[in-house]
């Protein structure tokens, strides 16, 4: 009678390991740099959380995120990574949301969350996986102009490596040379690209798509200048012509002025 009654208590227990569930999404969360994310999770409620506990860890090398138990947080557990950064709704607690939301993501907390959830029913688990990805910053120009070639280079930061494209008029692919360095501490890459021509006239468009972030940028650039010119003569005929724009701004301000203040003193 004392064996059947052991068995028939491990049964209970099992069937109710069996039917606790714990729910997480099933397609990987995509998270800009920076920002603050909620990773979603929920169980089946108990209203007395006296005994419910709450562990968020890492999957790859199981570092506590998050824990709760007691009816606190246990943050002298947590790892150093997620200090200040992380936070459930405790108010909902009791209704089976164990959601955990993580401010300023970076690029070390991609990867998969598991949510361990136990209470008086169950206990259960899920994993969330966080895709992390940074906004490409806006393409920084350069041209350099020699006797024989020129050079138009655009320079940008982002995560992943973006994707680059430099397309002629009819749109055939011109991509020529292109630098990218490995992702910083910050979350990202930096990457540098250029396109090499002799011929004096040229109209080309640069395309950037970073797909994660669901990013496109093109820049279209016309150029037409004098390819027997020597490289000093550029620079001369440059300076010349920022020589004049400065002028010209200089005396539009001056006109502007002196018209304001006529106008202030016949007030």
């Amino acid at each position: 009678m004392n064996m059947l009654w052991r068995f028939h208590l491990l049964w209970i227990l099992l069937s109710r390991a069996d039917s606790f569930s714990v729910t997480v999404p099933s397609s990987p969360i995509l998270v800009v740099r920076g920002a603050t994310e909620l990773l979603r999770c929920e169980f089946e409620p108990d209203y007395n959380i006296s005994n419910l506990v709450i562990t968020w860890q890492r999957q790859e090398d199981l570092r506590v995120v998050h824990s709760f138990y007691y009816e606190i947080d246990q943050l002298d557990r947590q790892s150093a990574d997620y200090s200040g950064r992380t936070k459930l709704n405790h108010k909902e607690l009791a209704e089976g949301n164990a959601s955990l939301s993580i401010a300023n993501i970076g690029l070390k907390d991609a990867g998969n969350y598991m949510c361990i959830v136990n209470n008086r029913k169950g206990t259960g688990k899920g994993v969330v996986q966080l895709v992390y990805t940074a906004f490409c910053s806006e393409p920084r120009l350069s041209i350099l102009l020699k006797s024989t070639d020129v050079t138009v280079q655009y320079e940008m930061e982002g995560y992943p490596k973006p994707e680059v494209m430099w397309l002629g008029s009819e749109g055939q692919n011109l991509t020529d040379h292109l630098e990218v360095s490995s992702a910083s501490d910050g979350g990202l890459y930096y990457l540098k690209s250029s396109y090499i021509t002799q011929s004096p006239v040229f109209n080309v468009t640069f395309t950037l798509k970073n797909p994660p972030a669901h990013q496109e940028v093109q820049r279209h650039f016309n150029l037409s200048y004098d390819g027997n010119m020597s490289s000093s003569r550029s620079v001369v005929v440059l300076s010349v012509l920022c020589f004049f724009l400065l002028c010209s701004t200089g005396l539009l301000l001056w006109l502007y002025c002196r018209v304001r203040s006529i106008h202030t003193g016949l007030m």
